[in-house]
């Protein structure tokens, strides 16, 4: 896989992220054990762009102690797209992702 690892400051956190691809915007949100990139990132990077985040308090982030509910924690991920000057995207969440995403 060509993905990228970045970080972006929202809401307090460094957040993690891997971006490969061109074309519309994809964010992706993981399961509950963190960023896990699979074949079906790099096949969707073939059309567009994919932004896969990593979760304050998953994965290799440090804990989120400050994150009361998923209202919140899904308010900081807004926060994670808006600082990358997203203004329209598609969304995709695994698992925990899912819920978060919704």
């Amino acid at each position: 896989m060509s993905f990228t690892e970045h970080t972006v400051a929202a809401d307090g956190f460094e957040i993690r992220y891997a971006e490969d691809g061109d074309g519309p915007p994809l964010v992706c949100f993981h399961g509950a054990g963190g960023l896990r990139l699979s074949g079906g990132h790099e096949l969707l990077a073939r059309t567009q762009r994919v932004i896969a985040f990593e979760a304050p308090g998953f994965g290799d982030s440090p804990a989120n102690e400050r994150s009361g509910s998923l209202r919140e924690l899904a308010a900081t991920m807004l926060a994670a797209i808006d600082a990358l000057g997203l203004e329209r995207f598609d969304l995709w969440g695994t698992s925990f992702g899912g819920k978060l995403a919704l």
